[in-house]
C-alpha cells in the first residue's frame, strides 16, 4: 500500500467561540496577532496596553473597533471587566512577570514564545496558573496550524516508522547592532531565544529530550549566541540536531527520518510551506501545500484554540501543554548553560 499524508483535520479558526482579548506590548508580532485574530475569528481587541498611550491609541485604532481601549498602562487592561484573555507580546524579559499579574487578576493568558526567559520563569508561570484556575499557554502558532496539525497525525499514526533523526534549523541575518533588542541579554536577545526555539520546540513535538549531547555556538560582544549547533538524545531512541542563528539565514526547514518513511517540512520551519512525504528509497509519495498559511496572518489558528479551550472549560492545552513547554524551558537551559562555557 502506498503511503500518503492525512488532511487537515483542525476546524477553522471562524468556527471558535468569540473572545474579548487584551493585547500588552503593541509591538510588530501583536500587531501581526491582531491582524490575524481579526481576518479569521469572531474575537475582538477589547483592550490594549503599553508604557505609551500614545503607542496603545495607534494600536487600538489600527487594530480595534470603535469600543477598544488604549491605556498606558499594563495594569489597566488587567484590572478592565471586559478582557477575557490576555496576549503577551512584550520582549522575552517582561513575559513572566505579566504573565503572573495577568494570572493574579484572573485572566487567562497566551503568552508569546518563549514563554520566559528560562525554567524556573516558566515554572513560577505554570504554578500561578493552575493555583488560580486560569487558561495558560505558550503561543507556539505552529502546532495549531493545518501543517502542523498534519504533522501530529502523522505522528500519531507511526507512518514514519520508528523515528531515527530529527533534523530542524532555524537562522535569520538581523542586522548588527549592539544596541537593539536582538544583542540585548537583559531583554532575552540571542539566537536561542529569539528564533532557537522553533527548532528546540519542534524536536519537543516528536520526542521529549532525555539528555543533551552537545552543544557549540559563537557568542557576540555583548554576551548572546549568535549561532549555535545542539544534538540531543531524546525519550523514543532518536536523536535531534538543532542549528540556529541571528547571523546568517539558513534553510529554515525540517525532517523527520523514519524507519519506514522521511518528513520533510520545507521553508519557513514555523510554519511549513510544504509538507513531502518520501518512501524509504527516497521516492516521494505524497505532498501537500501550506503556503496560505506560511506567514504570520497564521497567527489566528492560537487565538481559536484558546477560545476553544477557555469555553469547554479546559485550562491546559492538549496539543502545547504546560509541561511541554517547562521541558523546552530546560533543555534550553542547558543548551545555554553549554554555550555559556565555551
Amino acid at each position: 500500500m502506498s503511503l500518503a499524508l492525512p488532511k487537515p483535520t483542525a476546524p477553522h479558526p471562524s468556527m471558535a467561540p468569540a473572545l474579548n482579548w487584551g493585547i500588552l506590548g503593541p509591538g510588530w508580532i501583536a500587531g501581526q496577532f491582531a491582524t490575524s485574530l481579526n481576518s479569521l475569528t469572531k474575537s475582538r481587541i477589547a483592550a490594549v496596553g503599553s508604557r505609551s498611550q500614545e503607542r496603545s491609541a495607534q494600536f487600538a485604532q489600527t487594530h480595534g473597533d470603535s469600543d477598544t481601549r488604549a491605556y498606558d498602562s499594563y495594569d489597566q487592561v488587567l484590572g478592565d471587566p471586559s478582557v477575557d484573555v490576555v496576549y503577551i507580546a512584550v520582549p522575552h524579559s517582561g513575559h513572566a512577570e505579566l504573565a503572573i499579574k495577568a494570572i493574579n487578576a484572573g485572566k487567562h493568558v497566551l503568552v508569546e514564545k518563549p514563554m520566559t526567559l528560562n525554567a524556573d520563569q516558566t515554572q513560577q508561570v505554570i504554578t500561578a496558573a493552575r493555583t488560580a484556575g486560569v487558561f495558560a499557554m505558550e503561543a507556539m502558532w505552529s502546532r495549531l496550524l493545518p501543517v502542523g496539525n498534519v504533522i501530529a497525525q502523522v505522528l500519531e499514526s507511526r507512518l514514519l516508522g520508528e523515528i531515527l533523526s530529527i533534523n530542524a534549523d532555524f537562522g535569520a541575518k538581523f542586522p548588527v547592532d549592539p544596541t537593539s533588542r536582538i544583542y540585548d541579554p537583559a531583554l532575552g536577545g540571542g539566537a536561542l531565544l529569539d528564533v532557537g526555539i522553533y527548532p528546540v520546540a519542534f524536536s519537543a513535538m516528536i520526542s521529549p529530550a532525555k539528555q543533551l549531547l552537545h552543544a557549540s555556538g559563537r557568542m557576540t560582544q555583548t554576551g548572546v549566541d549568535a549561532s549555535f549547533t545542539a544534538v540531543l538524545a531524546n525519550n523514543d531512541g532518536s536523536t535531534s540536531s538543532i542549528f540556529s542563528s541571528i547571523e546568517t539565514d539558513s534553510p529554515q526547514a525540517a525532517w523527520i527520518a523514519g524507519t519506514e518513511a522521511t518528513l520533510e517540512v520545507e521553508r519557513p520551519i514555523f510554519a511549513g510551506s510544504r509538507l513531502v512525504l518520501r518512501n524509504g528509497d527516497g521516492s516521494i509519495a505524497d505532498s501537500q501545500d501550506f503556503t496560505e498559511h506560511s506567514a504570520a496572518t497564521g497567527l489566528g489558528w492560537e487565538a481559536a484554540h484558546v477560545a476553544r479551550c477557555i469555553s469547554e472549560g479546559v485550562l491546559e492545552s492538549p496539543i502545547m501543554p504546560l509541561d511541554e513547554s517547562l521541558a523546552i524551558a530546560h533543555t534550553m537551559d542547558q543548551i545555554a548553560a553549554r554555550l555559556r562555557k565555551g
